[in-house]
């Protein structure tokens, strides 16, 4: 099968897979929020701050850099195999020494229990990194898609039992440990691949330089994309948080299932033709027009509708979500045809040292936009953390085009034509609003 025909099957079933998963999260995070309060949310997000930066270091970039290296051996996936239970082993252990402090950082006694029980997800994640990796390195998508609706939809209707008798956040925290669970059953049973006894330091080695970069990368993106609900949880308290934490998701959803769900094949066929620049540059001018056309309308939509959105399926006691619905929204159409596709570009080249430049420069920005918003609440941070994601998404895409002979100029012309049709669109549907009103 040629490279082509691989992509395309790769999205189908990529596709696929993410619209399976965002129908059921979003099925389910309606429910929940109709039987849970905003305050449980809140709790849950001030762990899952710490819980999904540790992370990070459970896969230790070693995944892209295995799905990078076109010259890896049966040796490498091993080595990463033992690599990753140890530090996954590590991470829960630390964890739970950790626990009472960042309870006592949020003065939140009853977060303490909640970070031990969450911390278990290090341990069981640490066991499908690498099958997950050759998978997507295969572009084998079909497989991983059965594997993620499966565990989203049944570790989603745990949690809607328990929060429908009264578990309140542990109905949230059980959900996340049963999804990982499942995650790691089902990949072990769709996966043909089994490690041996098989370990070197050397074959850490040479994977290290990049998975080390794109690791720096991912902490600083990840402060960076956190330190908001960090700050909203510790200075003004979990239920702003709640509400603030729920309109993120809520604007993250297109960029989950679009932008993330196509960078995640584009990243292998991008590391497979990452030496004919011509190749890339047609390739992502593809990707970027493909992303616009189905985010843009879904952002502009959501901008217009929020309303009737939060009273009809969330209920009111969410009301104020709405405006901060709106605000993130303009934040989501950057990001959607920004962040994620850039980031495949440099790291598919193999320039993991911009890439973590750019993190570190990203992280220093939101950080002051974060402060500064603080000042008028939860809608301020809101207002500041999109003006300035706008403004630095402009510096990044100069920086990044540069390696595929893109001008800026170029880039922006392409999303025009979208941008104008999503406009127009809702503009219709506002009017159509205003008439059946």
């Amino acid at each position: 099968m040629s490279l082509k025909e691989k992509t395309i099957k790769g999205l189908f079933w990529s596709g696929f897979s993410q619209a399976g998963k965002q129908i059921s999260q979003l099925v389910i995070t309606i429910i929940l929020a109709r039987l849970l309060s905003p305050d449980d949310f809140g709790l849950l997000a001030m762990a899952t701050v710490f819980i999904n930066f540790a992370m990070i270091f459970s896969e230790m970039g070693i995944s892209s850099a295995l799905i990078q290296k076109q010259d890896t051996n049966d040796r490498h996936y091993y080595s990463a195999f033992w690599f990753n239970i140890i530090v996954g082993v590590l991470l829960t252990l630390v964890f739970i020494a950790v626990s009472p402090i960042i309870a006592w950082f949020y003065n939140k006694p009853e977060l303490q229990p909640i970070l031990i029980v969450i911390s278990v997800n290090f341990f069981l994640s640490s066991f499908v990194i690498i099958q997950q990796t050759i998978l997507s390195k295969e572009m084998d998508f079909k497989k991983l898609a059965i594997r993620d609706i499966l565990a989203v939809a049944i570790s989603g209707i745990v949690g809607i039992y328990l929060a429908y008798h009264g578990f309140g956040v542990w109905s949230l925290v059980y959900q996340s440990v049963i999804f990982t669970l499942l995650n790691a059953i089902l990949l072990w049973t769709v996966s043909t691949w089994r490690p041996k006894f098989v370990f070197a330091i050397q074959d850490i080695k040479d994977i290290f330089h990049f998975s080390a970069n794109l690791t720096g990368f991912n902490v600083v993106n990840y402060f960076a994309r956190n330190v908001d609900q960090l700050l909203i949880g510790k200075y003004l308290g979990a239920e702003a948080l709640g509400y603030y934490a729920l309109a993120y998701k809520i604007m993250l959803y297109p960029i989950r299932n679009i932008s993330w769900v196509i960078g995640k094949v584009m990243f292998p066929a991008f590391s497979r033709i990452q030496n004919d620049i011509e190749k890339l540059r047609n390739a992502y001018i593809k990707e970027v027009k493909i992303i616009s056309m189905v985010s843009f309308p879904a952002m502009l939509g959501m901008f217009a509708i929020a309303p009737d959105f939060v009273f009809l399926i969330l209920g009111h006691k969410w009301q104020p979500a709405i405006l901060l619905i709106r605000i993130l929204c303009f934040c989501g159409l950057t990001q959607s045809v920004s962040d994620s596709i850039s980031g495949n570009i440099r790291l598919s080249t193999g320039n993991s040292k911009l890439h973590l430049k750019i993190g570190i420069g990203n992280a220093f920005i939101t950080i002051i936009s974060v402060i500064i918003g603080l000042n008028w609440g939860i809608y301020g941070v809101a207002y500041l953390y999109t003006l300035f994601s706008i403004l630095w998404s402009i510096y990044t895409n100069y920086i990044t085009l540069k390696i595929i002979k893109l001008k800026l100029s170029d880039y922006y012309y392409e999303l025009i034509k979208p941008m104008a049709l999503s406009i127009t669109l809702i503009l219709l549907l506002l009017i159509i609003k205003r008439l059946f009103s």
